[in-house]
């Protein structure tokens, strides 16, 4: 019995060690494993649809009037919104897709990755889920997208919100498009500085995970950002047709785009409203989760 209740301890011990020691070399791969497990527990579905020529992977949650949650450059719908898909649930049918190039969905190695072609990939993966119309957010490129789509398919499109939205001409301060190519650990947390106000102070290994995954994804942002350099797809006299109620939002402490561009996304819009979160960087949501989540489900029409 004592020799059994030792062996049984010896491997409860290496199995421990090795997790530790997984989680040291792969820490994204863990946080990502538990996020997703979290969300299954809450409801959340994680799935694929062929949407046009690319298979897209989603995360869905909920059964009332459809809400897709689009994500920014170099990110996926999970890391964007995955806080937000379960309690979101509660009122709407989610979708929160990865685009083509990022998360699960495929890469197709000869696309541009340009705003037309995620916004293409956007409207296909509607018609594949079935969703004719629906709200629909994005943040950074993500809001990019979503307001060209809402433009050119206003009738697909109920309510719009956008977070600190990448798009406008950069006449302002400028973007530092650069932080988003990290080449070192250094440059990983200037990136993480500029797209958090309050940036966590992550351990070395972390970083180090986290630079290994930006290098092998780095050619769909390079090949993204290329195409949004010759300026055709700025979204200055572009956005008339978007009469649909319009919420931008933007942190004033935003680093990476200028909370000085934010007045003159709204301006384009017919009917759009501003609100400015203060202590609040590029990633509303993380920075500021609770100002965040008010502002939003109040203008999409849940409760609080």
């Amino acid at each position: 019995m004592r020799a059994s209740r030792r062996n049984g301890a010896a491997v409860l011990v290496v199995a421990i060690a090795s997790l530790v020691g997984f989680t040291y070399v792969r820490p994204v791969t863990v946080l990502e494993t538990a996020g997703e497990t979290l969300l299954r527990v809450r409801g959340v579905r994680s799935a694929h649809v062929q949407a046009g020529p690319y298979r897209l992977h989603y995360l869905e949650a909920g059964s009332g009037p459809p809400l897709v949650l689009v994500h920014g450059l170099g990110s996926n719908g999970m890391q964007d919104w995955g806080r937000l898909v379960a309690s979101l649930s509660r009122q709407f049918h989610v979708y929160a897709p990865d685009l083509p190039g990022y998360g699960r969905s495929d890469r197709p190695p000869d696309a541009d990755y340009s705003i037309p072609f995620q916004v293409d990939a956007v409207r296909a993966f509607m018609d594949a889920v079935g969703v004719d119309r629906a709200r629909v957010a994005g943040i950074s490129m993500g809001g990019w997208i979503v307001s060209r789509l809402a433009a050119e398919s206003p009738e697909r499109v109920q309510r719009l919100v956008v977070v600190d939205a990448a798009g406008m001409r950069p006449d302002g301060p400028p973007i530092p498009a650069e932080v988003l190519l990290p080449r070192n650990e250094v440059d990983v947390r200037q990136l993480i500085g500029a797209v958090r106000h309050k940036a966590p102070d992550l351990p070395s290994f972390v970083v180090r995970a986290i630079l290994a995954r930006r290098l092998q994804e780095e050619w769909v942002v390079r090949r993204a950002l290329e195409s949004m350099r010759d300026g055709g797809d700025w979204l200055n006299g572009t956005l008339a047709r978007a009469d649909m109620p319009v919420l931008v939002m933007w942190g004033k402490q935003d680093a990476l785009i200028s909370v000085d561009y934010a007045a003159a996304l709204q301006a384009e819009f017919p009917r759009a409203e501003l609100e400015v979160l203060d202590g609040c960087g590029h990633v509303l949501m993380a920075d500021c989760p609770e100002a965040f989540d008010r502002v939003f489900l109040e203008f999409l029409g849940a409760t609080p």
